[in-house]
């Protein structure tokens, strides 16, 4: 009986250096916010400017080859806008919906330890 006691302490010491060692070596939740929101800033502005500039470029050769000037740089510029624009709108649901899931993931998890 007193060999099942000293176990089960000794199980539980380990587990409070565990959680402790996991504590220390997790990244700093605000340090990741940042990190990720940096990261979105950058993929909504490269998808925004890739829109615009493969609508322009694509304009601009077509002018070049059928001597039109500015005509499709100019309606191939604001296409490649909505493009970028839509893009960006898609990106953020997505991100959204991931976010939401870890949320839902996370709350699960916790509940699920309060309960025992």
């Amino acid at each position: 009986m007193a060999s099942k006691k000293h176990e089960r302490d000794r199980l539980e010491a380990l587990e409070k250096k565990l959680s402790a060692s996991r504590q220390r070596h997790q990244p700093d939740e605000q340090r990741r916010a940042n990190a990720n929101m940096m990261g979105l800033a950058w993929r909504l502005t490269i998808e925004m400017l890739a829109g615009i500039g493969v609508g322009g470029f694509i304009g601009w050769w077509m002018d070049k080859v059928l001597g039109t000037e500015p005509i499709f740089m100019l309606i191939l510029l604001v296409l490649g806008m909505g493009a970028g624009l839509m893009n960006s709108v898609r990106t953020v649901t997505e991100m959204r919906r991931k976010q939401d899931a870890l949320d839902a993931a996370q709350k699960s998890s916790a509940a699920e330890q309060n309960e025992e």
